[in-house]
């Protein structure tokens, strides 16, 4: 089977099961987006790994658990601060001396990303306003998903097709500027439909201010974990998902799309 068609194969069984379980929502949607988050933290920390570092991961993996846990029941939050307390105070006496600064650093910067950072989709899925319902709120998740999926589809595709001008050679060669004009276009093109058909309550400049952010800030998101793989000498975070790479690989646009499209939902169109 060819690279593409395990890409291809991939998506088509993964895509149903994040599609229905952020249907459900509840813990149902908050556990899928811990596993997410948690698998790709794992690969932060294996990254961290090769260049000497030595991340806590019971502790990194425990607050990342407590991040989404949150957005399910906001009482939670003395556990989590007294949880984030004892592992700095415990810091000194579990990481090894040997390149503590970063061990200490990398086992807090993996809950942040990409564990919290994705943990926002669990917050719009569990949104509840006057103008927001839970069919609203599912919508909305819909809507994220969706744009920066065809984003990442038609940048990789038309990249792969049509692309000529390196967008950042230093970083990530093979990303064109064709491809991320490609992937823009994906995401007007599909955000523009699921207006029209579902998305209701979004208007048109809300609308497109979140194509924007999905179809194109997103692609930053991508450069930067582009940039982590380069720095300790990887082609993708791992192997997990055939023809794509690992967690990581895949969401890297997610983790940047999903936290500013809630806060852009709350701060400015101001719909919770």
């Amino acid at each position: 089977m060819s690279n593409n068609l395990r890409r291809v194969v991939t998506a088509l069984l993964a895509a149903p099961v994040v599609l229905v379980l952020a249907y459900l929502g509840g813990w149902p949607f908050a556990g899928l987006v811990a596993g997410i988050g948690l698998l790709g933290q794992r690969e932060l920390y294996q990254m961290a790994q090769r260049k000497g570092a030595h991340p806590h991961r019971g502790a990194g993996f425990g607050l990342g658990l407590f991040v989404v846990a949150l957005y399910m029941q906001p009482s939670l939050w003395p556990v989590a601060a007294v949880g984030l307390l004892v592992f700095v105070v415990a810091a000194p006496l579990v990481l090894p001396q040997e390149q503590f600064l970063i061990s200490f650093t990398v086992t807090i910067a993996g809950v942040v990303y990409p564990t919290a950072l994705l943990s926002s989709l669990v917050a719009l899925r569990e949104v509840r306003s006057v103008a927001v319902t839970e069919a609203g709120a599912f919508q909305l998740v819909l809507f994220t998903l969706l744009i920066v999926w065809a984003t990442d589809v038609a940048a990789f595709y038309v990249g792969r097709t049509f692309g000529r001008h390196a967008l950042a050679p230093t970083i990530s060669p093979n990303k064109t500027w064709e491809g991320t004009l490609g992937g823009l276009g994906a995401a007007v093109l599909v955000g523009g439909l699921l207006k029209v058909t579902l998305v209701g309550l979004l208007s048109w400049p809300h609308t497109a201010a979140l194509m924007v952010i999905g179809g194109g800030v997103s692609q930053l998101g991508d450069l930067l974990e582009s940039k982590l793989k380069r720095s300790t000498d990887l082609d993708d975070s791992s192997h997990l998902l055939p023809g794509h790479g690992g967690m990581l690989d895949r969401f890297d646009a997610m983790a940047v799309a999903a936290p500013l499209i809630v806060l852009y939902l709350h701060l400015v169109a101001g719909l919770f």
